[in-house]
This record gives structure tokens, C-alpha cells and sequence, in this order.
């Protein structure tokens, strides 16, 4: 670049286009590099705005699924009234599990939010679920929700490692499976197919 500045500085036999077509270059040369800095510092603070916002989904998750999974090992979770005052189980395990259900909309990842919005489902709707437990032969409820908090800590644990979902257990699928089938005969029940 220096020697192309020389020569542009000599009067004698430089065109006198020449150095303003040079700093015309510099200029744009400049500008673009600035612009790429600059876009590249805004990309890598909204990639880190994101992970922040997943970890701190992670962590919200992750309290609601320990403190879900002390009353799964502390009660009969579907038998007999629910605590609390509330009418139904799901209605309390929803109470529960309600800001995890909000949290999961923070994960880019589809396969995530499927896979947790699931784990919950079944843990709301399916761990106490009689036909559920009958048809997949799990036993009770304590073995479904096992399942289903074994399944979303190692998922929000990849997650935070950056790395791909791991395969979901034979239990977690059977009991996913059974509940999907279920929602669906609802659905149609309640569209008169």
C-alpha cells in the first residue's frame, strides 16, 4: 500500500485522477472493514443475549422439574385429592410447571421445545394418567415421571454443551406415544370424526 502512496505523492508524472481515486479506494476499503467489525460485534452480542436467555430457561426448567419430581416421590400423584386446595392433579401439577411451559419458548432449537413441551405434557397430563400407565405398562407414576426427568435434564444438558440431542429412552418414548394417541382421540371426540 505504501508504494502505491508514493507513487500517487509524485506530481510530476502521476495523473492528477489518480489520488483521489486511491482514497476513494481507502475509503471504501475502510468503510467496509469497519462495516463487517461492526456487523460481526452485533451478530456475536445477540448470539450471547440468546445463550444467556437459554441458560437462564435452563435454570427455570430445571427448578420446576426438581420441585415436580419431589412430589412425585412424596405423593401418589393421582390418586386421592390433590394438594393445595386445587381440584384436579394436572390443574396442581400445572401450577407447578407453568413458568417451565413459558421458559421453553426462549430455545431456538424446534427439536428442544418439542421434546421438553412433551416431558411436561407427560408429567401434567400422563404420569397419573390410568389408561396411560396401563397401556404402556409402567407401573405407576413414579416410573413415568422418572423417565420424563431423565429425558429433559440430559436434553437441556446438551443443550447448554452445544451438542445434538440425545436419543430419548424406550420408557419416555412409549409413554410420549401413548399420550400423543390420546390427545389425538380427544381431539377427534371433540370434532366429531
Amino acid at each position: 500500500m505504501d508504494s502505491i502512496i508514493a507513487v500517487a505523492q509524485q506530481t510530476s508524472t502521476s495523473p492528477v485522477w489518480l489520488a483521489p481515486l486511491l482514497g476513494g479506494v481507502g475509503a471504501l476499503l475502510g468503510g467496509s472493514l469497519t462495516s463487517m467489525v461492526a456487523w460481526r460485534a452485533l451478530s456475536d452480542t445477540k448470539k450471547a443475549r440468546k445463550r444467556a436467555e437459554e441458560k437462564e430457561a435452563t435454570a427455570v426448567i430445571t427448578a420446576a422439574l426438581l420441585k415436580t419430581r419431589q412430589i412425585y416421590r412424596s405423593k401418589d400423584v393421582g390418586s386421592g385429592p390433590p394438594p393445595g386446595g386445587f381440584d384436579t392433579w394436572p390443574d396442581y401439577l400445572l401450577s407447578n410447571l407453568g413458568k417451565a411451559e413459558v421458559a421453553i419458548l426462549a430455545f431456538r432449537s424446534e427439536a428442544l421445545r418439542k421434546r421438553l413441551t412433551s416431558s411436561l405434557d407427560l408429567l401434567i397430563w400422563g404420569a397419573h394418567d390410568s389408561q396411560l400407565l396401563y397401556e404402556t405398562r409402567l407401573g405407576g407414576s413414579r416410573a413415568v415421571a422418572y423417565a420424563v426427568h431423565q429425558d429433559a435434564v440430559a436434553c437441556l444438558g446438551a443443550n447448554l454443551r452445544g451438542e445434538r440431542l440425545p436419543d430419548a429412552a424406550a420408557t419416555w418414548t412409549t409413554a410420549d406415544g401413548q399420550m400423543q394417541w390420546q390427545f389425538e382421540q380427544v381431539r377427534r371426540a371433540e370434532e366429531g370424526e
